[in-house]
């Protein structure tokens, strides 16, 4: 058995990674982006999820709340959470919905139209900074790398649920 780190997997051969490993160094990855992305865009006052659900609404109009937590795959729970601080910080407004009187229309307000345009802004210089380390051909091959991973996920043989987490730094593997 061998131990690879998620942050030194150059060290190994590429030919030589399994899926394993590629998957779990992409996990870890992913997850420090995330928390560099969110950070960046919570010190402008517009966190990653929030400025989702105020791109939702900047790009589509009002809508239900319920249809809004499909949109963005999000728990109805966590966009109502959501939805509460935004209305109270004034980027986003409720009306009743005239379809269902239990449910709200969520629209964007002016200033929520402003902070989502300054989020976008800040996602953009973020990923410009975090991407601008690989040249032109390097982005084009990542997005046509991601884009077959995407796609093999929509095949008939890979639909069946997968769990599983690199909870660690490093990736265990047979050897």
């Amino acid at each position: 058995m061998r131990f690879i780190s998620c942050s030194r997997i150059g060290n190994t051969a590429l030919s030589e990674l399994s899926g394993f490993e590629v998957g779990q160094a992409y996990l870890q990855l992913y997850r420090r982006l995330h928390r560099l992305v969110d950070e960046a865009m919570s010190a402008t006052g517009i966190s990653l999820s929030r400025s989702k659900v105020l791109t939702a609404l900047a790009e589509h109009g009002p809508m239900n709340q319920s249809t809004l937590a499909g949109r963005l795959g999000f728990a109805p729970r966590s966009v109502t959470d959501t939805v509460d601080s935004l209305q109270r910080d004034g980027f986003a407004g409720r009306t009743p919905d005239p379809a269902d009187r239990r449910a709200w229309i969520v629209g964007i307000t002016p200033a929520g139209s402003i902070a989502q345009q300054n989020a976008q802004a800040t996602k953009h210089k973020i990923f410009e900074q975090i991407f601008g380390a690989l040249d032109g051909p390097a982005r084009a091959t990542l997005v046509a790398l991601l884009s077959t991973v995407e796609r093999s996920l929509e095949a008939p043989e890979t639909s069946e649920s997968v769990s599983g987490e690199c909870y660690g730094t490093n990736i265990r593997t047979d050897s």
